[in-house]
C-alpha cells in the first residue's frame, strides 16, 4: 500500500467520524466500508466493526466485500461451522481473504486434508508476488495460532523471502521458534527485527526474555535495561529484569529491582512472593517476615501462617513452627505449600508415614516439582524403603543430571541394596571426589589414606564392601 492509499484510508477514517459525532449517515461504497471494517476490527473496536457489517449488508446486499467481513466476524466468534456454510454462498473468484478464511475453519473444524488441498491449490495459482506473501505470511499467523508452530515457520519463513525486512513476519517467526523450543532460532530472528527497528520497545524486552530463557542472564540484562530507557516506567520488564538477576546469582541487586518493582506496582501480589524468595536465598529471616507483615497488611492475612511457619523452619526454630502450622485454618491447609510445611515438619518430628503423605499430596499439585521428589526420597530412605527412594532419585536425576547430590546419594542406596551391576554404574559417575566422601561414609572410618588412593582403587575399595555388606546381610543366625 502506497502513501497515498494511507491517506485515502486516514481521510475515509476522518469523514466516517466526523459524521458518526454529527450523528449523521454517509454513503459508502463496499471498498469502503469494508477498510472501515478493517480499521475498527484492528483497532479493536469490535462494536463499531460489526456496526459496519450490519450497515454495509443493508447498503450492498450481496457484496462479496461485506459477506466476507461478516464471514470473520462469525470465525472471530469461533462460530466455525456456521462461517464455513456461510463461505460458501460467497462468491469464489480466487480471492485470497475468502481461501484464508475457509482454511482457518477446516482447521479448527478438524478438515486438515480439505485446508491443505486448498493451501496447495492456490500456491500452484499463477498470483502476484504481493498476494504470494500475503497468502504465505497470514496461513503462518493461522498456524502460530492454532500452536502449529513448525508449520507456522515454514510459511513464515516463505513470507520472509518475499519482503526480508517485514516486522510482524519476524515477530511471528521469533515466536513460532520461541513456542517451538529453539530459542537460539528465536534470537536470530528478534535481532533481525532489532536491526530494522533499533528503537522497538517490544523487541528489546522480547530479546531480552529470550535472552533469559536462553540462560544468556548478562545479555538478557543489557537488553531489558535498553527496553528501559526507552520505557523506564514498565514493570514487566523490570521484573524480567529483577528474575534474570536473581537466576545470575545477582540476587542482592534482584531485591533492589524488586524493591522498586513493589513501589511502582504496590498492588501486585506477585512481587511479593519474588522478594520473599530474593530474603530467603540470601537467609535474610527477619526481612522474609517484614515482606509477609506488608502482604498482609495489603491482601489480607491469607496463607499468612504458613509463610510464617516457613521461616521459623529455616531459622530451625521448630517449637515455633510447629505451633504456628498448628493454627492454619481448615480452609487453607489444601495446598501446595502447606503439604510442603507439613511434610518437613512430621519429618522433623520422626512420624515418617504422615511426612510421607504429606509430601505425596504436595506431588498431586506439582508432580514435577524437584524438591517433593527429593524430599519423596529422603522420607523413602527413612522409612528403609531404599527401591523407591531409588526410583525417586533417578527420576530427579532424569529431569536434572546435575541435581545436588543426588548421584552421591543414589550410590549410597545401590550400596544398602547391594547389587552389583546398578551400583557399578552410579559410582562410575561420581567425582574422585564424591568416591571419597561415599567411602568414607560407608566405611565409616576417618582414614587419611582415602585421600592418597587412585579412582581404581576407590571403585575396587567400595565394591569390597558392598560385597561384604550383602555377605553380612545374608548370614543366618
Amino acid at each position: 500500500m502506497d502513501e497515498n492509499d494511507d491517506l485515502d484510508i486516514n481521510e475515509l477514517i476522518e469523514r466516517y467520524e466526523q459524521m458518526r459525532a454529527l450523528g449523521k449517515s454517509m454513503y459508502l461504497d463496499a471498498d469502503e466500508f469494508s477498510l472501515l471494517i478493517d480499521y475498527y476490527a484492528g483497532m479493536g473496536d469490535m462494536d463499531e466493526a460489526e456496526a459496519l457489517i450490519e450497515q454495509g449488508m443493508r447498503m450492498h446486499p450481496g457484496s462479496p466485500e461485506i459477506m466476507t467481513q461478516y464471514a470473520k466476524k462469525l470465525v472471530f466468534a469461533e462460530r466455525y461451522e456456521e462461517a464455513y456454510s456461510y463461505l460458501h454462498h460467497i462468491s469464489d473468484d480466487g480471492n485470497i481473504d475468502l481461501a484464508l478464511l475457509k482454511i482457518e475453519t477446516l482447521y479448527h473444524l478438524n478438515r486438515e486434508d480439505e485446508a491443505e488441498a486448498i493451501i496447495d491449490q492456490i500456491l500452484l495459482q499463477d498470483i502476484s508476488e504481493e498476494d504470494l506473501f500475503t497468502f504465505v505470511s497470514e496461513v503462518g499467523y493461522i498456524f502460530n495460532d492454532l500452536e502449529l508452530f513448525d508449520k507456522a515457520k515454514l510459511f513464515l519463513e516463505q513470507a520472509l523471502l518475499l519482503d526480508p525486512s517485514n516486522v510482524d513476519v519476524l515477530i511471528d517467526l521469533a515466536y513460532a521458534n520461541e513456542m517451538a523450543g529453539d530459542f537460539d532460532k528465536a534470537i536470530e530472528y528478534n535481532n533481525r527485527l532489532l536491526d530494522v527497528d533499533p528503537y522497538s520497545f517490544e523487541g528489546w524486552a522480547n530479546i531480552g526474555k529470550l535472552y533469559s530463557m536462553n540462560e544468556q542472564f548478562d545479555k538478557a540484562i543489557d537488553a531489558f535495561d535498553f527496553a528501559l530507557t526507552i520505557n523506564e516506567n514498565d514493570v514487566s520488564v523490570l521484573k524480567m529484569k529483577a528474575f534474570s538477576l536473581y537466576l545470575n546469582e545477582n540476587v542482592e541487586e534482584a531485591i533492589r529491582v524488586f524493591e522498586e518493582c513493589l513501589r511502582k506496582s504496590p498492588d501486585d501480589e506477585s512481587l511479593y512472593d519474588s522478594l520473599f524468595e530474593g530474603y530467603e536465598a540470601m537467609e535474610q529471616y527477619d526481612r522474609m517476615m517484614d515482606v509477609i507483615s506488608r502482604k498482609e497488611e495489603k491482601f489480607g492475612s491469607k496463607g499468612i501462617l504458613v509463610r510464617k511457619a516457613h521461616v521459623y523452619l529455616l531459622k530451625q526454630d521448630y517449637d515455633q513452627a510447629l505451633k504456628t502450622y498448628e493454627k492454619i485454618p481448615d480452609d487453607e491447609r489444601d495446598t501446595f505449600e502447606f503439604y510442603m510445611l507439613e511434610g518437613e515438619l512430621m519429618f522433623y518430628k520422626g512420624d515418617f508415614a504422615a511426612s510421607e503423605t504429606a509430601y505425596m499430596k504436595a506431588a498431586l499439585y506439582m508432580p514435577d516439582n524437584e524438591t517433593v521428589i527429593d524430599r519423596l526420597a529422603n522420607v523413602s530412605v527413612a522409612r528403609d524403603k531404599y527401591e523407591q527412594a531409588a526410583e525417586y532419585l533417578e527420576q530427579l536425576l532424569e529431569m536434572d543430571p546435575s541435581y545436588p547430590s543426588a548421584k552421591s546419594r543414589l550410590a549410597f542406596i545401590r550400596f544398602e541394596i547391594g547389587e552389583k551391576e546398578p551400583f557399578d554404574e552410579i559410582a562410575q559417575q561420581l567425582s574422585d571426589e564424591d568416591l571419597r566422601i561415599l567411602l568414607t561414609l560407608i566405611s565409616n572410618v576417618e582414614n587419611d589414606n582415602i585421600a592418597t588412593l587412585t579412582r581404581d582403587e576407590l571403585l575396587k575399595r567400595l565394591n569390597e564392601l558392598r560385597e561384604n555388606r550383602v555377605l553380612f546381610k545374608n548370614i543366618k543366625y
